[in-house]
């Protein structure tokens, strides 16, 4: 099989990881946007047609319909109901976004697609187990973008406190892609100390408040957010199809909770290879369960 991207969704978000992937040095052959508005994503590809011989890039980048998925590595969903500044939780368009997705899915379903989807429509977790529901494929097939950019958020924040590089700051953010997301203080590090030696709780708790609303800071001052999660979907992409096994902190299936939600999970060539690879503290146990609670409430309402 091919390496072959098909994008479902030419807003902002789709458009930003379209040029975000021809400015990687991913192996990608194929690049397809698909859209409702065929004329929209006819223009989008032939814009980023344009890019290939100014960047590294080999890929082909084209638009086309439902057929494109059939010989697909990655389908990646980016429509869904669009961001707005005046919004307070992800949960806000739950019913209009869950339409959009199941119609999306069941399209994608009359397919021979056997590879991973990507989720990156809000509600998140609820989304992705949409997609997983009506796809019919196993859930290790289908990711959600979760908390990766949450994380990354993170780690940006503690880093620019303590003047260090991000990369040096190992902490995530997990749980609901949403209001309920937190940060599992006991296993974050400074290199291989732990993050207590540098960050005082009051520090804690204005970090954690200020990356749980980074996202609606951003919405409020430009009325969308696409380059952070086009580059998260960015990171996932490389993981699996260059099969790093890398370890991302996506929203993945949990056996236990049985729902999507987000922990650091293991990402390679067949999706998502393992999950539950932090310890939690009492307290942070009754959060995560709470966050479960929450995304598992809005899966019933709909």
């Amino acid at each position: 099989m091919k390496n072959k991207v098909v994008i479902i969704g030419t807003g902002n978000v789709g458009v930003s990881y379209a040029y975000s992937l021809l400015s990687s040095n991913i192996n990608i052959h194929e690049i397809v946007l698909i859209d409702i508005n065929m004329q929209k994503a006819e223009g989008e590809a032939l814009d980023l047609l344009n890019c290939i011989p100014l960047t590294n890039s080999s890929s082909k980048i084209k638009f086309g319909t439902y057929e494109e998925c059939n010989d697909a590595s990655i389908i990646c969903i980016t429509a869904g109901v669009s961001q707005r500044a005046t919004i307070s939780s992800r949960m806000e368009d739950l019913h209009n976004a869950g339409n959009i997705f199941k119609d999306i899915v069941k399209n994608i379903a009359t397919t021979k697609f056997n590879g991973i989807i990507l989720v990156a429509g809000n509600p998140l977790d609820v989304m992705t187990y949409i997609t997983w529901q009506y796809s019919g494929l196993n859930s290790n097939q289908i990711i959600g973008s979760g908390t990766s950019l949450d994380s990354a958020r993170l780690q940006n924040i503690i880093a620019d406190k303590l003047d260090i590089s991000p990369k040096s700051v190992h902490a995530y953010v997990i749980g609901e892609h949403g209001n309920s997301q937190f940060v599992p203080w006991s296993n974050a590090k400074i290199g291989l100390e732990p993050i207590s030696n540098y960050l005082s709780n009051e520090d804690m708790i204005n970090i954690e408040d200020e990356t749980r609303n980074f996202g609606f800071k951003i919405a409020q001052k430009k009325n969308y957010t696409c380059f952070g999660i086009a580059s998260a979907l960015t990171r996932i992409t490389s993981a699996i199809i260059e099969d790093e096994k890398a370890i991302i902190c996506v929203s993945s299936y949990d056996p236990v909770q049985k729902i999507f939600i987000s922990t650091p999970s293991v990402i390679g060539i067949n999706g998502v290879e393992k999950t539950g690879i932090m310890s939690l503290s009492e307290e942070e146990i009754y959060k995560f369960e709470n966050s479960a609670n929450i995304i598992r409430n809005a899966i019933n309402e709909i």
